[in-house]
């Protein structure tokens, strides 16, 4: 167990620590697996999984019912509809990933990275 403990922390500090990329690339990734964060300039705002980035990053961002995110966001005074949302998710936010081996996996990282890091978005 403290292998399965430390490889989690090791992926923790990965995410933290990698350089942030462009919404192009991470809707760009294709079948793959993993953690998100997603940062408007330094502040971190939310964490979240996904199975399928190209997906998550793509197709959901045109129906708020299936990305939380979008929901939470339309909620505060910042955005009125859906496309300002999907906009400042282009355009002003820069993304954090990595990538994980199982479903399991992703929700251990995410959790961990919810508790340790506190983004603002994933309490609103």
């Amino acid at each position: 167990m403290k292998l399965e403990v430390q490889q989690l922390s090791d992926k923790l500090e990965v995410l933290i620590e990698s350089n942030p990329v462009m919404f192009e690339y991470v809707a760009s990734l294709k079948n793959k697996m993993g953690v998100y964060c997603i940062y408007e300039g330094d502040k971190l705002i939310y964490v979240g999984k996904t199975n399928k980035f190209h997906i998550r990053f793509g197709t959901d961002l045109k129906h708020e019912s299936t990305h939380t995110l979008v929901r939470k966001l339309l909620k505060t005074d910042k955005f009125k509809e859906r496309m300002e949302v999907v906009n400042y998710l282009k355009n002003k936010c820069r993304y954090k990933i990595s990538f994980c081996e199982s479903n399991r996996e992703c929700e251990a990282l995410e959790s961990l990275a919810i508790f340790i890091l506190n983004p603002e978005l994933n309490h609103f």
